[in-house]
Parts: C-alpha cells; sequence; structure tokens
C-alpha cells in the first residue's frame, strides 16, 4: 500500500521514508534504500530518512556511506541522543575507537540514563586499556539498567583483567543468576576459580555448559586443563580428545594434549601434537618455545621415522560416558 502511495505521490518525503522501513522489515534491502534515498533527496533534513538510511547501511556492512547519512542526521538534529550512538557504532566498528568514545560521550550527555551508551563507551575504553574507565562505564549501565546482564559480564570481564578475581566472581555469579543460559559467564567464571587453584568450583562451572551445549570443545578443553592441574591425567587425556574431536583447529588444545601425552610417558604420541601446534599460523606467541622443546625430546631419542597419528574420539564416542 505504501509503494502505491508513493507512485501517487512520488514527491512526499514521508511516504518514502514509511515505505522504505516497511520494505526494510520485508527484507527487500535494496529496494528499501532506494526509497531512503529519494526521501533524502526530496527533503534533505528529514531526520528520520537520514538515520533510517544510516542504520539500514550500517547493517549491510557498509559503514563509510552509514556514517555519512548518520552525520547528516546528526546535524539536522544535535540533540538527539540515539544518532550519536549509532555514530558511534560505525566509529567502533571501522577500529577509529577515539571518535566512536567522543561520539558515546555525547549521547550520554545528551541522555544520562543511556544504558546501552554507557555500555559501549566502556568498550571503547577497554580497547584502550582503560580498564579503570571501562569499568565505571559498565557500572553506570548497570545503574542505569540493574537487569542488563552483559554490562554486569563485562564488569567481571574488566574486574578480571584487573586481577580483582573476588570482585570478578561474584558478578559472573550474578550474571549467571540473570541469565542462567549464559554460556561465556559459566566459562569466565570457571576459569577465575581456576586462577585461584580451585578446582572442584571450576570443574562444576565447565560442566554446566556443557549441560547447556553438550559439543562445547572449550568446556572440553578447560575441563581437561583443571583435571591437568589435578594431575589425573588420563582423565585430562579424555577431555582433550572429546576437545578434538569437536573442533581439530584448535591449537592451544593440542598444546594442552601434547602436554599431557609427555606427563604419562607416551612422548613420541606428545611429539606429534606439538608438532601440529607449532605449524598451526595461531601459534605464534608460543611457537619458539615449543619448537626448543621438541628439539630437546628430538636430541633426547624420541625421533621416529613415522609420524604417530592420535586416534581422535568420533562424534559417537563424545556422546558416551566414560
Amino acid at each position: 500500500m505504501l509503494t502505491g502511495l508513493c507512485r501517487l505521490l512520488p514527491e512526499h518525503a514521508a511516504l518514502a521514508t514509511a515505505a522504505g522501513k516497511a520494505l526494510q522489515g520485508a527484507d527487500r534491502l535494496l529496494e528499501a534504500e532506494r526509497a531512503f534515498e529519494r526521501a533524502t533527496r526530496l527533503a534533505p533534513t528529514l531526520f528520520e530518512a537520514q538515520l533510517a538510511l544510516g542504520t539500514l547501511r550500517s547493517s549491510m556492512g557498509r559503514l563509510e556511506e552509514a556514517r555519512v547519512a548518520f552525520l547528516r542526521a546528526r546535524r539536522v538534529r544535535p540533540s538527539n541522543a540515539e544518532v550519536s550512538f549509532a555514530l558511534g557504532n560505525t566509529y567502533f566498528e571501522c577500529g577509529e575507537i577515539d571518535l566512536a568514545r567522543d561520539a558515546y560521550e555525547v549521547a550520554i550527555h545528551l541522555q544520562p540514563d543511556y544504558a546501552r551508551a554507557h555500555f559501549n563507551l566502556g568498550h571503547a575504553f577497554k580497547e584502550r586499556g582503560m580498564l579503570q574507565r571501562a569499568a565505571i562505564s559498565f557500572r553506570r549501565a548497570l545503574g542505569a539498567e540493574p537487569r542488563f546482564y552483559k554490562a554486569r559480564f563485562m564488569l567481571a570481564y574488566v574486574y578480571a583483567l584487573m586481577d580483582l578475581n573476588e570482585e570478578a566472581v561474584e558478578h559472573y555469579r550474578k550474571t549467571i543468576h540473570q541469565s542462567p543460559t549464559y554460556v561465556k559467564a559459566y566459562y569466565n567464571l570457571g576459569n577465575c576459580y581456576l586462577k585461584d587453584g580451585l578446582l572442584t568450583e571450576a570443574l562444576e562451572a565447565y560442566q554446566n555448559i556443557l549441560e547447556l551445549e553438550p559439543t562445547h570443545a572449550r568446556a572440553h578443553f578447560a575441563i581437561g586443563q583443571a583435571l591437568a592441574r589435578a594431575g589425573q591425567w588420563v582423565e585430562a587425556l579424555v577431555s582433550f580428545q572429546r576437545a578434538l574431536a569437536l573442533r581439530i583447529e584448535f591449537p592451544e588444545c593440542h598444546l594442552a594434549y601434547a602436554r599431557a601425552l609427555e606427563a604419562v610417558s607416551r612422548v613420541r604420541e606428545a611429539l606429534h601434537h606439538y608438532r601440529i601446534f607449532v605449524n598451526d599460523p595461531a601459534s605464534e606467541e608460543q611457537r619458539d618455545e615449543v619448537r626448543e622443546h621438541i628439539d630437546t625430546l628430538s636430541r633426547l631419542g624420541y625421533v621416529s621415522n613415522t609420524t604417530i597419528e592420535m586416534r581422535a574420539l568420533t562424534s559417537e564416542d563424545v556422546g558416551r560416558d566414560f
């Protein structure tokens, strides 16, 4: 109906904007874009059309064009917090963190209780390593919206980065209370417990993930790490195998698996996984150290002319009880 009215009244910018929103809702994005463009040509100072055009282009990943539309919208209505927030998001996606921070601060100045602006400002501060200011922003987001569990999760995350483990644990637990299916909170809570040497609590947190997502490879890996920390090598090996069965390209797990194999004197098999680790492009940080370790083991006489392939558990094995 709206597109029909637009044909009858082609010079009506508000109708073109409404038609664009209807087309966007129907996932006819290119037609929606043409409608918004027509509206902005007819009425360059129509705020709703410029904002809608920027929002659409941002959703399509065309960030530079989105930024132009948002800037035009902000010139039309500089007192609108939403457009400053949207502009901040575009800057952030483009990697222009300082400009994003400025835009979020403008949005907050215009609307002090804008929880999402405080939240995204916290992310901008975190990206710059300004952890205390990030924590303040996440706390303010929670102050504006107490049930904003992702803001609480990020507050806990920043506390963990600041080595405030007790505070991090408290807020991860509160996050889980607010959102019992939020897997990331269980995982990070387990990591905090593991850092404090609380292996039973760490294992419980990781097991909670598997109750929600049995094929969560990183949870199996984390359980293996906790078991290895406790010296339960056989059980740790099973967990590492399960993780690798779910995600073969998992360099951290190959390294942990190799170390566990070496701990139970299965050194030739360990060498195989050490080599997988050093050959993975994502293993840059510890590559030299592991190469030196491979050379040491090789000099001790563990080199074989044939590479021993480890049998990884199949997806069917993963579902079995051990």
